[in-house]
Protein backbone atom coordinates (compact mmCIF):
# COMPACT_ATOMS: atom_id res chain seq x y z
CA UNK A 1 0.00 0.00 0.00
CA UNK A 2 2.39 2.59 -1.26
CA UNK A 3 1.95 6.27 -0.49
CA UNK A 4 -0.06 5.77 2.70
CA UNK A 5 0.86 6.19 6.35
CA UNK A 6 0.75 2.95 8.33
CA UNK A 7 0.27 4.58 11.72
CA UNK A 8 -2.58 6.84 10.57
CA UNK A 9 -4.18 4.02 8.58
CA UNK A 10 -4.11 1.78 11.66
CA UNK A 11 -5.60 4.46 13.89
CA UNK A 12 -8.30 5.09 11.29
CA UNK A 13 -9.10 1.38 11.19
CA UNK A 14 -9.45 1.30 14.97
CA UNK A 15 -11.80 4.30 14.82
CA UNK A 16 -14.01 2.61 12.22
CA UNK A 17 -14.21 -0.63 14.19
CA UNK A 18 -15.35 1.24 17.29
CA UNK A 19 -18.33 2.47 15.29
CA UNK A 20 -19.45 -1.12 14.66
CA UNK A 21 -21.94 -3.19 16.60
CA UNK A 22 -19.58 -5.97 17.75
CA UNK A 23 -19.17 -6.84 21.42
CA UNK A 24 -16.09 -5.59 23.26
CA UNK A 25 -13.97 -8.75 22.97
CA UNK A 26 -14.95 -9.45 19.37
CA UNK A 27 -14.23 -5.83 18.49
CA UNK A 28 -10.75 -5.94 20.08
CA UNK A 29 -9.97 -9.18 18.25
CA UNK A 30 -11.06 -7.77 14.90
CA UNK A 31 -9.06 -4.56 15.46
CA UNK A 32 -5.90 -6.58 16.17
CA UNK A 33 -6.39 -8.71 13.07
CA UNK A 34 -7.01 -5.63 10.92
CA UNK A 35 -3.89 -3.80 12.10
CA UNK A 36 -1.64 -6.88 11.97
CA UNK A 37 -2.77 -7.66 8.40
CA UNK A 38 -2.29 -4.00 7.46
CA UNK A 39 1.30 -4.14 8.74
CA UNK A 40 2.05 -7.36 6.86
CA UNK A 41 0.70 -5.95 3.57
CA UNK A 42 2.02 -2.39 3.86
CA UNK A 43 4.73 -1.21 1.45
CA UNK A 44 7.46 0.53 3.49
CA UNK A 45 9.94 0.99 0.64
CA UNK A 46 9.56 4.79 0.47
CA UNK A 47 9.92 4.97 4.24
CA UNK A 48 13.25 3.13 4.38
CA UNK A 49 14.57 5.30 1.55
CA UNK A 50 13.70 8.40 3.60
CA UNK A 51 15.41 6.81 6.61
CA UNK A 52 18.60 6.32 4.58
CA UNK A 53 18.57 9.98 3.55
CA UNK A 54 17.98 11.10 7.13
CA UNK A 55 20.86 8.97 8.43
CA UNK A 56 23.14 10.42 5.74
CA UNK A 57 22.45 13.79 7.35
CA UNK A 58 23.29 12.36 10.78
CA UNK A 59 26.69 11.26 9.46
CA UNK A 60 27.29 14.76 8.08
CA UNK A 61 26.36 16.26 11.46
CA UNK A 62 28.69 13.93 13.39
CA UNK A 63 31.57 14.76 11.07
CA UNK A 64 30.77 18.46 11.47
CA UNK A 65 31.13 18.02 15.23
CA UNK A 66 34.60 16.52 14.65
CA UNK A 67 33.55 13.19 16.15
CA UNK A 68 35.19 9.94 15.22
CA UNK A 69 32.43 7.66 14.04
CA UNK A 70 31.23 4.32 12.78
CA UNK A 71 28.46 3.79 10.24
CA UNK A 72 27.23 0.20 10.23
CA UNK A 73 24.63 -1.89 8.40
CA UNK A 74 23.45 -4.99 10.29
CA UNK A 75 21.03 -7.69 9.13
CA UNK A 76 18.61 -9.19 11.64
CA UNK A 77 19.16 -12.90 12.22
CA UNK A 78 16.11 -13.12 14.48
CA UNK A 79 12.93 -11.14 15.02
CA UNK A 80 13.19 -7.71 16.62
CA UNK A 81 10.91 -5.97 19.09
CA UNK A 82 11.86 -2.42 20.03
CA UNK A 83 9.99 -1.24 23.10
CA UNK A 84 7.14 -3.73 23.62
CA UNK A 85 5.45 -1.44 26.16
CA UNK A 86 5.44 1.74 24.06
CA UNK A 87 4.16 3.22 20.81
CA UNK A 88 0.72 3.25 19.24
CA UNK A 89 0.81 -0.50 18.53
CA UNK A 90 0.79 -1.22 22.27
CA UNK A 91 -2.72 0.25 22.46
CA UNK A 92 -3.90 -1.88 19.55
CA UNK A 93 -2.14 -5.26 19.72
CA UNK A 94 -0.97 -5.08 23.37
CA UNK A 95 2.62 -5.53 22.14
CA UNK A 96 4.15 -2.14 21.38
CA UNK A 97 7.06 -0.88 19.35
CA UNK A 98 9.11 2.33 19.35
CA UNK A 99 7.65 4.21 16.41
CA UNK A 100 8.84 7.30 14.53
CA UNK A 101 5.65 9.12 13.56
CA UNK A 102 7.47 11.25 10.95
CA UNK A 103 9.30 8.48 9.09
CA UNK A 104 6.45 6.06 9.91
CA UNK A 105 8.92 3.35 10.89
CA UNK A 106 9.96 1.36 13.96
CA UNK A 107 13.35 2.34 15.36
CA UNK A 108 15.86 1.54 18.08
CA UNK A 109 16.27 4.66 20.26
CA UNK A 110 19.86 5.86 20.52
CA UNK A 111 19.47 6.19 24.29
CA UNK A 112 18.37 2.55 24.59
CA UNK A 113 21.19 1.32 22.37
CA UNK A 114 23.71 3.34 24.35
CA UNK A 115 22.37 1.80 27.57
CA UNK A 116 22.65 -1.72 26.14
CA UNK A 117 26.23 -1.12 25.00
CA UNK A 118 27.13 0.34 28.39
CA UNK A 119 25.60 -2.65 30.17
CA UNK A 120 27.50 -5.17 28.03
CA UNK A 121 30.71 -3.12 28.39
CA UNK A 122 30.37 -3.37 32.20
CA UNK A 123 29.60 -7.07 31.95
CA UNK A 124 32.85 -7.63 30.05
CA UNK A 125 34.73 -6.00 32.95
CA UNK A 126 34.01 -9.14 34.99
CA UNK A 127 36.50 -11.01 32.80
CA UNK A 128 39.52 -8.81 33.51
CA UNK A 129 41.78 -8.53 36.54
CA UNK A 130 41.60 -4.75 36.92
CA UNK A 131 37.84 -4.68 37.34
CA UNK A 132 37.63 -1.40 39.23
CA UNK A 133 39.61 0.52 36.63
CA UNK A 134 37.65 -1.19 33.89
CA UNK A 135 34.31 -0.10 35.38
CA UNK A 136 35.63 3.45 35.88
CA UNK A 137 36.68 3.53 32.21
CA UNK A 138 33.21 2.48 31.07
CA UNK A 139 31.55 5.12 33.26
CA UNK A 140 33.83 7.82 31.84
CA UNK A 141 33.18 6.78 28.24
CA UNK A 142 29.42 6.30 28.55
CA UNK A 143 28.67 8.75 31.34
CA UNK A 144 27.24 8.06 34.78
CA UNK A 145 24.98 9.41 37.51
CA UNK A 146 25.83 10.35 41.06
CA UNK A 147 25.02 6.93 42.50
CA UNK A 148 25.92 3.42 41.34
CA UNK A 149 23.49 0.70 42.33
CA UNK A 150 24.82 -1.58 45.09
CA UNK A 151 23.58 -4.71 43.31
CA UNK A 152 25.47 -3.68 40.17
CA UNK A 153 28.68 -3.35 42.18
CA UNK A 154 28.16 -6.79 43.70
CA UNK A 155 27.53 -8.29 40.27
CA UNK A 156 30.66 -6.63 38.89
CA UNK A 157 32.64 -7.71 41.96
CA UNK A 158 33.84 -4.16 42.58
CA UNK A 159 34.07 -2.38 45.93
CA UNK A 160 34.59 1.22 47.04
CA UNK A 161 33.78 2.69 43.66
CA UNK A 162 32.93 6.38 43.76
CA UNK A 163 31.00 7.97 40.94
CA UNK A 164 30.38 11.53 39.88
CA UNK A 165 27.68 12.69 37.51
CA UNK A 166 29.37 12.95 34.12
CA UNK A 167 28.37 13.31 30.48
CA UNK A 168 29.77 10.51 28.33
CA UNK A 169 32.11 10.78 25.35
CA UNK A 170 29.90 8.71 23.04
CA UNK A 171 26.90 9.81 20.96
CA UNK A 172 24.49 7.19 19.62
CA UNK A 173 21.94 7.95 16.91
CA UNK A 174 18.56 6.26 16.59
CA UNK A 175 18.84 3.18 14.39
CA UNK A 176 16.34 2.68 11.56
CA UNK A 177 15.54 -0.06 9.06
CA UNK A 178 17.11 0.85 5.70
CA UNK A 179 16.50 -2.32 3.67
CA UNK A 180 13.48 -4.61 3.72
CA UNK A 181 13.52 -8.41 3.74
CA UNK A 182 11.95 -9.76 0.55
CA UNK A 183 10.01 -6.52 0.29
CA UNK A 184 8.60 -6.83 3.82
CA UNK A 185 9.27 -5.07 7.13
CA UNK A 186 7.15 -7.15 9.51
CA UNK A 187 6.24 -10.72 10.19
CA UNK A 188 3.38 -12.03 12.29
CA UNK A 189 4.20 -12.93 15.87
CA UNK A 190 2.53 -14.38 18.95
CA UNK A 191 3.15 -13.53 22.58
CA UNK A 192 1.73 -16.15 24.89
CA UNK A 193 1.54 -14.96 28.52
CA UNK A 194 0.77 -18.01 30.67
CA UNK A 195 1.18 -16.55 34.12
CA UNK A 196 -1.43 -13.79 34.09
CA UNK A 197 -5.18 -14.05 34.52
CA UNK A 198 -7.44 -10.99 34.44
CA UNK A 199 -4.37 -8.77 34.67
CA UNK A 200 -3.01 -10.49 37.80
CA UNK A 201 -0.14 -12.93 38.33
CA UNK A 202 -1.44 -16.45 38.97
CA UNK A 203 -0.51 -18.09 42.26
CA UNK A 204 0.12 -21.65 41.06
CA UNK A 205 0.81 -23.67 37.92
CA UNK A 206 -2.74 -25.07 38.12
CA UNK A 207 -4.09 -21.62 37.31
CA UNK A 208 -1.93 -21.13 34.21
CA UNK A 209 -4.02 -20.41 31.13
CA UNK A 210 -2.31 -19.73 27.76
CA UNK A 211 -3.58 -16.51 26.25
CA UNK A 212 -1.95 -16.02 22.82
CA UNK A 213 -1.74 -12.42 21.60
CA UNK A 214 -1.18 -11.84 17.89
CA UNK A 215 1.17 -8.98 17.09
CA UNK A 216 3.92 -7.75 14.77
CA UNK A 217 7.68 -7.95 15.03
CA UNK A 218 10.39 -6.73 12.65
CA UNK A 219 11.20 -9.51 10.20
CA UNK A 220 14.41 -11.52 10.03
CA UNK A 221 16.58 -10.26 7.20
CA UNK A 222 15.61 -6.59 7.58
CA UNK A 223 18.72 -4.40 7.66
CA UNK A 224 19.21 -1.62 10.20
CA UNK A 225 21.73 1.21 10.06
CA UNK A 226 23.63 2.20 13.22
CA UNK A 227 25.63 5.43 13.53
CA UNK A 228 27.78 6.17 16.58
CA UNK A 229 30.15 9.05 17.28
CA UNK A 230 32.98 9.17 19.84
CA UNK A 231 35.45 11.63 21.24
CA UNK A 232 39.06 10.43 21.74
CA UNK A 233 39.77 9.36 25.32
CA UNK A 234 42.56 7.50 27.10
CA UNK A 235 39.92 5.41 28.89
CA UNK A 236 38.65 4.08 25.56
CA UNK A 237 42.18 3.11 24.51
CA UNK A 238 42.83 1.36 27.83
CA UNK A 239 39.49 -0.50 27.74
CA UNK A 240 39.98 -1.68 24.16
CA UNK A 241 43.47 -2.99 24.87
CA UNK A 242 42.48 -4.64 28.16
CA UNK A 243 39.16 -6.21 27.14
CA UNK A 244 39.58 -6.82 23.40
CA UNK A 245 43.40 -6.88 23.22
CA UNK A 246 43.18 -4.31 20.43
CA UNK A 247 45.06 -1.03 20.02
CA UNK A 248 42.63 1.60 18.79
CA UNK A 249 43.58 3.45 15.63
CA UNK A 250 40.37 5.48 15.68
CA UNK A 251 38.23 6.21 18.79
CA UNK A 252 35.04 4.90 17.12
CA UNK A 253 36.60 1.47 16.70
CA UNK A 254 35.68 0.81 20.33
CA UNK A 255 32.06 1.72 19.55
CA UNK A 256 32.18 -0.72 16.64
CA UNK A 257 33.56 -3.52 18.85
CA UNK A 258 30.92 -2.98 21.54
CA UNK A 259 28.11 -2.67 18.98
CA UNK A 260 29.18 -5.95 17.37
CA UNK A 261 29.15 -7.67 20.76
CA UNK A 262 25.79 -6.14 21.70
CA UNK A 263 24.12 -7.24 18.46
CA UNK A 264 25.41 -10.77 18.97
CA UNK A 265 23.78 -10.83 22.43
CA UNK A 266 20.56 -9.10 21.42
CA UNK A 267 18.96 -5.65 21.61
CA UNK A 268 15.38 -4.54 22.19
CA UNK A 269 12.74 -6.63 23.98
CA UNK A 270 12.57 -10.40 24.55
CA UNK A 271 16.30 -10.97 24.07
CA UNK A 272 16.11 -13.91 26.49
CA UNK A 273 13.80 -15.55 23.92
CA UNK A 274 16.35 -15.04 21.14
CA UNK A 275 15.01 -11.79 19.73
CA UNK A 276 17.12 -8.85 18.57
CA UNK A 277 20.19 -10.62 17.18
CA UNK A 278 21.94 -9.17 14.14
CA UNK A 279 25.10 -9.67 12.08
CA UNK A 280 27.12 -6.71 10.88
CA UNK A 281 27.91 -6.59 7.15
CA UNK A 282 31.64 -6.11 7.44
CA UNK A 283 32.08 -5.05 3.81
CA UNK A 284 29.80 -2.04 4.43
CA UNK A 285 31.35 -0.79 7.68
CA UNK A 286 32.58 2.80 7.54
CA UNK A 287 34.96 4.18 10.18
CA UNK A 288 36.40 7.67 10.34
Amino acid sequence: MKGRNFMLTSISAVKEKYKGSLGKEDMRKEIKETVVNEGLDFDFQNNVELARSYLDEVVTAFKGLKLSGCDVIAVLTSRLLTGSASGFLQLVTEVGMHWDSVLDLPFVPGSSLKGVMRSYALELCRKVNERKRCVESVLKVFGSGDVIDKEDLEYLKVEDLKSQSKVGEIVVSNAYPVELSEGELFEGDIVNPHYYSNGRVVKSEWQVVPNPITSLSVKRGVKFRFIIGMKPTEEAKWYSKTVFNYDLKKPAELAFLLLTYSLSRGIGSRTSKGYGRADIEVSRVKLW
